[in-house]
């Protein structure tokens, strides 16, 4: 909402405020001017104690019944309470008698911002912007705010764009402006934003945060890192940096020195459970597989509704065929999380090696229900089928995956070699050319995965016709 106090809290104030009190305690009726009125109120406001504040405006209202100002601070104070309707009709009653002052419109609009009424909101706003023209670019910023606080980013942005118009090198704007365009996904303009502020603030370690998170977004890992690391030299003590900063070097590869990172994340912040997970994946990622499951229990112990770590040991496990145990830890990563296909993916390449077909058929299928858009998913299936001498209903999985996935040569090349093995030289002709179409490399996998197929020279005849 936008902010129509001051920090009051001086010694004239207080002196003011001990003597409002002082009256309340007695049981008296003191004189205050309306002046005075308007600061004892603010000082509630500051306070939060808005209850308090009422009372002051129903006070001052009777010594100052025709005192604009008081109506305009208690419709203020309403809103704070959420009594909106109630303010409205203060603000409506007071703009009749003083309707050019900015500060009625600008009340309207925060109370139809926070009934969802954002276009009324916006109404209101402009018209308080035509009341002071003086004051245009402290205006548009205070506007702008009350939208970025309740999330209506692309209304805020408007108004932050003009008023780094009137001003190009005012840093308050254009950091909120290139957080606005942060969260409206607009990088490249974010980027470019918080860069003019970082020329003007060099050591904002907030600034440097914060356009991480748009490298990162954009997977510009390496720009993303250098960012983090100015943040932290900025200030040392930015928790979040080190865990961003170890994500980033964990998506670029570099799992040891994201260890350090995320350890070192641990000294500040209490949610260790995620931190021990993702260094558990670092190391897996290094195949470190001990270490990786020390961290993943630890992980569990410190939270075991977190399903990533139950995932990582099911993966862990899987990988050294203990696959009794591996299905334990897949089954409750799944429980706690039955939305994400990778762990339906993990899960059914755990039954289909411990003789569970039905089982893994279901999870195959859950798998690509929730994500189609991966032919990962029908392409295993479809070996799982074939493994089960079942390539007819290899061929229709895969044909049904390529209604979402029209251009994935993988899904080509498989298809071809499963008509192939059926003896549909056609058909196989015609997949081996849409493979080639798209990415002639792609047909050197045909082999690693269909060795079968290598000493077939009708098969070689047609791969040939197509890479030449």
């Amino acid at each position: 909402m936008i902010d129509n106090t001051e920090n009051y809290l001086d010694g004239d104030v207080l002196t003011i405020v001990s003597r409002y009190e002082e009256m309340i305690k007695a049981n008296e009726l003191y004189y205050f001017d309306v002046h005075e009125f308007e600061n004892i109120i603010d000082h509630y406001i500051e306070k939060n104690k808005f209850s308090d504040a009422v009372k002051v405006t129903t006070i001052a209202i009777k010594q100052h019944p025709s005192a604009i100002s008081i109506q305009i601070k208690k419709a203020q104070v309403l809103i704070n309470r959420g009594q909106h309707l109630e303010a409205l009709a203060i603000l409506n009653k007071v703009q009749g008698i003083e309707s050019s002052n900015k500060e009625i419109w600008l009340l309207k609009g925060n109370i139809y911002n926070l009934m969802g009424k954002h276009k009324s909101a916006k109404k209101q706003f402009d018209e308080a912007l035509t009341k002071d023209h003086e004051n245009r670019e402290d205006l548009l910023f205070r506007i702008a705010m009350a939208f970025e606080q309740l999330n209506q980013f692309d209304l805020a942005v408007g108004y932050l764009e003009e008023a780094l118009r009137l001003n190009e090198e005012d840093s308050e704007v254009l950091f909120e402006l290139g957080y606005c365009y942060e969260k409206l996904g607009m990088d490249e303009k974010s980027i470019e934003t918080y860069s003019k502020f970082l020329d003007i603030n060099p050591f904002s370690d907030n600034a440097w945060y914060n356009i991480g998170i748009v490298y990162n977004r954009m997977a510009t890992f390496p720009k993303a890192i250098e960012a983090y690391e100015f943040a932290l030299a900025v200030n040392p003590q930015h928790s979040k940096a080190y865990f961003n900063l170890a994500n980033a070097l964990a998506n670029s590869g570099k799992f040891e020195e994201a260890i350090k990172h995320y350890i070192e994340y641990l000294e500040f912040e209490d949610d260790h459970a995620s931190t021990y997970s993702y260094i558990g994946e670092c190391f897996e990622k290094l195949n470190e597989y001990d270490q990786a499951l020390n961290y993943y229990e630890t992980a569990i112990k410190s939270n075991e509704e977190l399903p990533d770590p139950w995932f990582g040991m099911g993966l862990i496990l899987m990988y050294q065929d203990k696959i009794d145990e591996s299905l334990v830890y897949l089954e409750k990563a799944n429980k706690l999380d039955s939305d994400n296909p990778d762990y339906w993916f993990a899960l059914a390449s755990a039954y289909s090696r411990s003789e569970s077909p039905q089982k893994a058929v279901r999870a195959f299928r859950e798998a690509i229900d929730l994500d189609p858009y991966d032919p990962t998913f029908s392409i295993t299936l479809a070996e799982f089928y074939h493994r089960n001498e079942k390539v007819e209903t290899a061929i229709d999985v895969l044909l049904e995956s390529c209604g979402y996935n029209p251009e994935s040569p993988e899904l080509f090349n498989n298809l071809a070699a499963y008509y192939m093995l059926s003896g549909d030289l056609n058909a196989t002709e015609h997949y081996i050319k849409k493979s080639t179409d798209i990415d002639a490399e792609n047909l050197k996998e045909i082999f690693l995965q269909f060795p079968e197929l290598e000493e077939n020279l009708q098969f070689k005849k047609i791969i040939a016709a197509y890479s030449a």
